[in-house]
């Protein structure tokens, strides 16, 4: 397995706890009303920056026990070169990742013009960001497999 399969992988892990994270810290705090009022979307946004920060340090810890465990586990030293087929690899991946962002508020901005709430629009927009990253990892994984 590459450091760019391994990479994508590590990622990709990440992201899926991630996403359990979001789901369900936030939806736990809108069934208990805390983003009922007029404060919804400053208290909304707290809740996500300090999501954020626990995003961040869960990364960091996966991304190290990956790289330990897969240690363990082959016996191989670590080698993390990129040649020109990682860089198209990554570039490939993170265009579609990026399409489908870009889509994504699109579809945002329709809602919003048929009448949606901003709150839910919002939650939109971060659902969107956490799938097209998981998607970028997913699609990286995909592409090393077919050996684009």
């Amino acid at each position: 397995m590459s450091y760019g399969e391994r990479e994508a992988l590590a990622g990709l892990l990440t992201s899926l706890i991630v996403i359990g994270l979001f789901l369900w810290r936030l939806s736990g705090q809108m069934a208990a009303g805390v983003f009922d009022g007029p404060d919804a979307l400053q208290l909304w946004a707290r809740s996500v920056l300090i999501l954020i920060g626990w995003s961040i340090a869960i990364a960091i810890v996966v991304t190290i026990l990956f790289a330990i465990l897969y240690g363990i586990l082959t016996g191989e030293k670590p080698d993390d070169r990129r040649d020109e087929r990682d860089r198209d690899i990554d570039r490939r991946a993170l265009t579609w990742a990026w399409y489908l962002l870009s889509f994504g508020l699109l579809g945002v901005i329709v809602s919003l013009a048929f009448g949606d709430t901003a709150f839910n629009a919002m939650n939109m927009v971060l659902a969107l960001c956490i799938l097209s990253e998981a998607f970028r990892d997913a699609a990286k994984l995909v592409l090393y497999r077919r050996g684009a």
